[in-house]
């Protein structure tokens, strides 16, 4: 559905923090409510309204599974992308991982809490050093790696991961949150974890796949529910919207990229004329909707303040960060010095962008990026 048909947004005439959240599409709205206000059912109860309410749930787990290409017993609901990367990097009582240094705030935190953590590092344009990865792998018991990254958009190998973990005898994780809608999810994975808000889904629902022969103990204690491995009653209309918006995301994939491609890449050609300008992993990979361009002499929370004025939302960073002073974790793996770290911003558009819409903004940002370094 192009973006004659999504509904407005209040607030904000020009929204590009996608990789932050996204609106509601209308046609996951349309499935979500039914189960919210008609399917009131605990879904663990034998009775028919507790019977139509796991029909819904069973229904959703089968979409997911057809999504991603596995098996419907291989889907966990959980309630977003940071329980998802919690379960699986801490679900199989890991005693050494091996993760990047720029994955999500979510990944890091749970990482932090094995016994040993090796970070690899990336180069100056964000692209993972795979040698770094070989040598770290031995006697490990998970690996854990995202798609896209939520900032910069790089885009990880993950072919060349997943082989170099298979000839560890370490099982993969992959944080696609990113990627959902954005690549097609046909790269290899033994656990993988996608949120619903990120895909024009409701907020609170998100899932982890596990592949078969993968150990996963619940974080979350209390019941049976999801096989034993994430105990509390199921958030039905959230998992409904979850299974919407995931197959909306797949099906619609490949026109998306395209036409958020190419409007990114005409928003980056203005920024990139903008004297000072560095773009954040330039000449690699990237998703289509990510742009993340700092600006030498200038504050990031100024620029994005003034932005903001003239009614078009961007980001600084990663939004699980927001509130924090200091310069992108992210940015500063990647060599960038503190000061021009401090002056980035990151544009994600979702697919209600238009094209007038970014030339808008291509005329506004040079002379806000001028007023700033006066």
């Amino acid at each position: 559905m192009g973006p004659a048909a999504e509904a407005p947004l209040s607030g904000a005439s020009i929204y590009l923090d996608a990789n932050a959240t996204t609106p509601l599409h209308r046609e996951v709205m349309a499935e979500l409510m039914p189960a919210l206000s008609g399917h009131f059912g605990n879904p663990s109860s034998v009775h028919k309204p507790g019977q139509d309410a796991r029909a819904l749930v069973d229904a959703a787990r089968e979409r997911c599974a057809r999504a991603l290409g596995c098996a419907p017993g291989e889907i966990i609901f959980t309630s977003g992308g940071t329980e998802s990367d919690a379960l699986a990097i801490l679900g199989g009582k890991p005693r050494k991982l091996v993760t990047t240094a720029v994955e999500h705030p979510a990944v890091l935190a749970a990482c932090a809490q094995a016994l040993e953590c090796v970070r690899v590092p990336v180069s100056s344009a964000g692209e993972l050093d795979l040698e770094a990865l070989r040598r770290a792998l031995p006697g490990a018991s998970l690996c854990s790696a995202m798609a896209a990254n939520n900032e910069t958009g790089v885009v990880f190998p993950l072919p060349e991961i997943a082989a170099l973990c298979r000839e560890a005898g370490v099982p993969l994780h992959v944080d696609a949150v990113q990627a959902a809608g954005k690549l097609a999810l046909d790269f290899p994975w033994d656990l993988i974890s996608i949120s619903a808000h990120k895909i024009e889904g409701p907020k609170g629902a998100g899932l982890l796949g596990v592949r078969r022969g993968i150990k996963v103990a619940a974080l979350q204690a209390g019941g049976h529910q999801e096989r034993g491995r994430r105990g509390g009653t199921e958030n039905v209309a959230g998992i409904v919207g979850m299974g919407a918006a995931l197959e909306r995301a797949v099906r619609g994939q490949p026109e998306r990229e395209s036409r958020l491609r190419a409007l990114r890449d005409r928003l980056e050609a203005a920024a990139r004329a903008i004297p000072g300008a560095r773009v954040a992993g330039a000449g690699v990979d990237r998703v289509c909707n990510t742009l993340n361009v700092a600006f030498s002499g200038c504050d990031g929370e100024t620029l994005l303040a003034a932005l903001d004025l003239e009614g078009i939302s961007v980001s600084t960073g990663s939004a699980c960060s927001s509130g924090s002073l200091e310069p992108s974790p992210v940015l500063l793996a990647m060599g960038y010095p503190p000061n021009l770290a401090g002056g980035a911003l990151r544009f994600s558009l979702w697919s209600g962008n238009t094209a007038e819409e970014i030339d808008r903004v291509c005329a506004i940002l040079p002379g806000i990026v001028a007023r700033a370094r006066r």
